[in-house]
Formats: structure tokens, sequence, C-alpha cells
């Protein structure tokens, strides 16, 4: 397998992005997706090196040589299934965290337009609100706001996941939307500071693990070693 340096399996992944991935009080990279690439490494005998990437240029990372695989809490999309081969490995849907007690009542996306809402650079989040991407322009959510009449959705986006709550911290933003598991992780960590928007998680879909399109051995070899995980207990460990 052409891996970039022999042995080692080099991964792209944007480290801002807790519960998933994320830089410990060390600086070393830590969370479920870097422990679940670490173990499918191990079964393929080879040393994992994790690369910190911002999530907007992380795919040109990897068609560019940077590393051999991005494991990055990426939403498989038609979009970027055209640029990398892409393999399932979790599911996670579209959240809503609020400051708590959620002062702007915030419970549907209509209640969303006129406000401003802060999104990580380059996610489906992003996307959707501003229908682009793999969204059409009119199934954008702020555009749906407009077509009933109300004023659009005000996108705010950061290149780190954590400066976007910081931002809700802040007031800057009436709302942050990120990954079903991330807000999950805001809000158990956040001291009681934040909640989720309940009954409001949208378009639950897969995740992948990126590999270049003329690495189809690596690509292969990596999805049998999810499979041998699910079917020994590993992967299920690994989310627990």
């Amino acid at each position: 397998r052409s891996l970039i340096k022999a042995g080692t399996l080099t991964v792209c992944s944007d480290t801002s992005y807790p519960p998933q991935e994320y830089l410990d009080a060390n600086q070393k990279p830590v969370g479920a997706d870097i422990d679940m690439i670490t173990a499918v490494g191990q079964k393929l005998g080879l040393t994992v090196v994790i690369k910190s990437t911002d999530f907007n240029a992380i795919i040109a990372a990897l068609t560019s040589g940077t590393c051999d695989i991005i494991i990055s809490a990426q939403t498989i999309t038609a979009d970027r299934q055209k640029q990398v081969d892409m393999v399932p490995y979790f599911q996670a849907g579209q959240s809503f965290v609020v400051v708590k007690g959620n002062p702007e009542s915030i419970k549907t996306v209509d209640d969303l337009c006129g406000k401003t809402v802060a999104a990580e650079d380059g996610t489906v989040e992003a996307m959707h609100i501003s229908g682009t991407g793999d969204y059409k322009a009119a199934d954008g959510l702020s555009q749906q706001c407009v077509a009933k009449g109300k004023k659009a959705i005000t996108l705010k986006t950061f290149t780190a996941d954590t400066d976007a709550l910081l931002a809700l911290q802040a007031g800057t933003v009436s709302a942050h939307f990120t990954d079903e598991p991330v807000a999950g992780y805001e809000v158990v960590n956040g001291q009681g500071k934040f909640e989720m928007v309940a009954d409001l998680n949208l378009e639950r879909g897969p995740e992948g693990i990126s590999v270049g399109k003329n690495h189809t051995g690596l690509r292969d070899a990596i999805k049998a070693t999810l499979n041998a995980m699910m079917a020994d207990g590993s992967y299920l460990q690994v989310l627990t």
C-alpha cells in the first residue's frame, strides 16, 4: 500500500471538535475518532500519526498528499464523494446549542429567522444555513425563512468549532449549529451554561473516513478492519 511513510498511517483531523477529535492539556490529539483510527491502525500493523488540519482545507490536504486518510466527523455528501472515497463508520445529526434556559425560545427552524447562528467553516451545518455545497439554494435554512416572508438567518463562520461555541457564550450569536455528538459534549462539559434545543436534530446521516480515489487498497483495508471491529466488540467499546 502506497503510504506517505512506510509503516505509518498519517491521518488529517480537525482537532477542534470534541468529543470526536480534540487536543488534551498536553496538546495531544484525543477523542472517539482518534481512538477509532488508532485501533484500525493497530489491526493493520501501522503506527498512527495525527496531523491537526483546519476542516475547511482538510480534503485539499488529503488530495495534495499531506495525509493518507481523514477522520474528522465528516458527513458523507455527494460533493465530498466526488473528491474522495468515504468509508462510513458513524451516524450523527445536526443540532443547535443555545444558552441555558433558551432565553430566545428557539424551538423550531422558524425561530432562527432574523437571528445570527454560529457554525464551523466548511461544515454541512454552515452549508445547510447558506444553501451551498450539497444543498440547493432553496433548501438553505436562511432562504426558507425568506420564502416565508421572514428575515434571513445571519451565518457567522469560524475556523474552529470551539470558537463558534465561544461566540454563543459571549452572546454574539443566538445558537451554535454543530454535529449532534459535539452539541451533547458542549452541554455536558459546559458547567451548566448551555443546552441543546430538544427535538431539533436535523438530517441524521453517516460520517465517513476519507481516502484518496487512487488508494482503493487502503480504503478496502480500512473497511474490512472496521467490519472486524464491529464483529469483535472493539468498535462498540471505542464509542462507549
